[in-house]
């Protein structure tokens, strides 16, 4: 009982804590699922599997780093962080389970009237929905358990780097894979080795954001809304220059030059988005 009421007040432990649990134990599912299906023929590897993990569970990651630090910065550090932390993931696995049961449902009722491809798509955006929904309802309910700590939170510059980094991004690979996966249902994307390269892209995608977060953290807060801004604007930047290459003449291009540019974008992009955000962050304290 004496560890639920640990009187470590670090505003980074409870967020932190609960993020490592949840990669953790859902590695430990994959790992289990892995080994049961050894023997059946499988179209990817383990390696590529994993890499699709690592996307997938981003946006989980993220947004649970995300709303555990702003409800830091609303209630306080948890008086008892691990409580916190065990009410979290009770909460979240056990809505997690009521959610999947009623979405086999609605998954089975649509399988006559759609695709193949458009029910993944279906099922990602149900997945992104998933999150949300169950984290706004499980983080408050867990922060309130685990007790009202003092206000304002005084976060230190390597919390804003590793929750701004491990947010901004875990969330941009996860976001950058759902994004593609929607698109999937009406291109010829989501296919064997396509399919590959899409967790490939968006992982990298994701990597690039990480360090810049992690080079050039904000100076204010915890780190972590600026990193969801900036994990949601970087899929609509490279969207966006997409839309522009595709607008231009670049049927004349050479492949060479295409991948080129494409590779300029989905480098660019990440950096663009977190300098702007970072700006309009320092912006907004120094307004105030």
């Amino acid at each position: 009982m004496s560890d639920l009421a640990s009187p470590v007040r670090s505003p980074a432990l409870a967020p932190l804590a609960l993020a490592a649990n949840l990669l953790v134990f859902s590695a430990a599912f994959v790992l289990i699922g892995l080994i049961t299906a050894a023997n059946v023929q499988t179209e990817v590897s383990g390696l590529v599997q994993a890499v699709e993990w690592l996307c997938s569970i981003g946006l989980l990651i993220g947004f649970v780093l995300v709303v555990s630090c702003m409800l830091s910065d609303r209630h306080g550090a948890p008086r008892r962080p691990w409580a916190t932390v065990l009410a979290a993931l009770v909460l979240i696995f056990g809505l997690g389970v009521g959610w999947a049961m009623l979405q086999g449902q609605v998954l089975n009722g649509l399988r006559s009237s759609y695709s193949v491809q458009q029910l993944l798509a279906w099922t990602a955006g149900i997945a992104a929905l998933k999150v949300v929904a169950i984290n706004l309802v499980a983080l408050p309910i867990a922060w309130r358990l685990g007790g009202r700590g003092t206000t304002p939170v005084a976060w230190r510059g390597w919390h804003r780097r590793v929750i701004g980094a491990l947010a901004g991004g875990f969330l941009c690979a996860g976001v950058a894979l759902l994004l593609q996966n929607l698109a999937a249902a009406y291109t010829s994307l989501g296919h064997g080795e396509q399919r590959v390269g899409m967790s490939v892209v968006a992982l990298a995608v994701g990597l690039i954001q990480a360090l810049m977060i992690l080079a050039l953290p904000v100076r204010r807060g915890s780190g972590a809304l600026p990193a969801l801004l900036s994990a949601l604007l970087t899929p609509l930047l490279i969207v966006a220059a997409s839309l522009a290459l595709l607008a231009v003449n670049s049927n004349s291009w050479g492949m060479t030059s295409l991948i080129a540019v494409v590779l300029l974008i989905l480098l660019l992009a990440p950096i663009l988005s977190w300098l702007l955000l970072r700006w309009l962050h320092g912006r907004s304290y120094r307004a105030e």
